[in-house]
């Protein structure tokens, strides 16, 4: 049995009775975490705790409290604060693995603890930006310098898609990396009303950058007899053109807000919808998309937003190059083509992305990995001695 820390200041937003805004990272951090428990292996979680009543479920998960946010002075804080509480609390749980959900300059602060503490770090990779340029549209050179210092510190890193394993390949070719689907943990399903009587086109996210709410606002344009029902609230990054389409959308007759959604109440959303549309500039690979297929729903998503291609591989919805394109396709769409595209939804989901035979796949590759860096590492030293 393995010891495994989930560093994940998110997480609790999930956890909770009266639940919070949280990212896919997250729905997808809470599989793994639910798939290791079931598989005889000891969970704990970093996170900010103390925030309210925890879901029944989730009250025999181990919490760890991390730092407090307002505690300290701003710029100095994390030297001699932050940082020192962190070691400590990660010392007092002496983890076999830390596991961080998302790639950023903390992961340089994690990695070089783990490195002192003799703990395996593994990085989960979320979005494909952060492996380029587009990461620093919204982040400074220093932490984009920090995120790969971070990743260069871990011991494995997990890709969603070929794209994040080929460039983690190319940038560090020494490091083991590993290609795993996100595991969908669907026991949070309980029985709530319709939000809707369905038919409609539905969008569901974090208003924000990525998610391109200017294309969004184009297609409900263009598509004006299909309803869309728009799930979601404000996250970090809330820039003035998200701003903008968000008041541009809200002035359209075939569009309506319902607001954020607690985990009970996204698969029934999605049930009842004819689509789902991702209007997003990038991904790793969307939880909402497996959310959907796990109901029965097509994605309509764009080219680029096809993670290993594989909507269009298993014909799991419409893949569209340009809004005009959409709209051909979405016209052509036959109760025959939608059937099958329905019925290879749900078959794909339960093949590829059961959490209790990811986590075993996951446990299989760590050991493996693991006897390999060591038996490196035993050889490096009996190298060096004999030199």
């Amino acid at each position: 049995m393995a010891r495994f820390l989930f560093y994940d200041d998110k997480l609790i937003n999930l956890m909770l009775q009266d639940e919070k805004p949280c990212g896919g990272s997250a729905v997808q951090t809470y599989g793994w975490i639910r798939g290791l428990i079931e598989e005889g292996q000891e969970v704990y979680v970093m996170t900010d705790t103390g925030k309210g009543l925890l879901k029944e479920e989730c009250r025999n998960i181990k919490l760890v409290p991390m730092y407090d946010n307002n505690k300290g002075v701003r710029w100095l804080r994390w030297i001699y604060y932050r940082l020192p509480y962190t070691y400590k609390k990660i010392r007092a749980v002496k983890p076999d693995y830390l596991y961080a959900s998302i790639p950023g300059w903390t992961s340089a602060l994690l990695g070089i603890i783990c490195h002192l503490l003799n703990i395996k770090f593994i990085q989960r990779l979320s979005n494909d930006n952060q492996l380029d340029y587009r990461y620093l549209r919204d982040h400074s050179i220093i932490h984009h310098f920090l995120l790969y210092l971070g990743l260069r510190l871990s011991h494995h890193i997990l890709c969603q898609n070929n794209f994040q394993l080929q460039i983690i390949n190319k940038k560090f070719p020494a490091k083991s990396a590993f290609k795993i689907a996100n595991p969908m943990y669907l026991k949070y399903r309980e029985p709530v009303s319709p939000i809707s009587s369905g038919g409609y086109i539905a969008w569901l996210g974090i208003y924000r950058y990525q998610k391109n709410l200017k294309l969004l606002y184009q297609i409900a344009s263009l598509l004006k007899k299909e309803q869309f029902l728009i799930a979601g609230k404000e996250g970090a990054n809330f820039d003035q053109e998200t701003s903008d389409y968000l008041e541009k959308l809200k002035q359209l007759p075939n569009v309506n807000f319902i607001g954020f959604l607690r985990r009970t109440q996204v698969l029934p959303f999605l049930a009842n919808a004819r689509f789902l549309l991702n209007t997003s500039f990038y991904e790793g690979f969307s939880n909402t998309f497996l959310e959907a297929w796990s109901v029965g729903t097509p994605v309509i998503s764009a080219v680029h937003v096809n993670p290993d291609s594989i909507i269009s591989k298993y014909d799991l919805g419409i893949i569209y190059n340009d809004v005009f394109d959409l709209c051909k396709q979405y016209a052509a769409v036959t109760p025959e083509l939608y059937e099958l595209m329905s019925d290879n939804a749900r078959e794909y989901v339960v093949r590829h992305h059961g959490y209790r035979v990811l986590t075993a796949m996951l446990l299989r590759y760590l050991s493996a990995a693991d006897n390999i860096i060591d038996s490196e590492s035993r050889l490096q030293t009996l190298t060096n001695q004999t030199t």
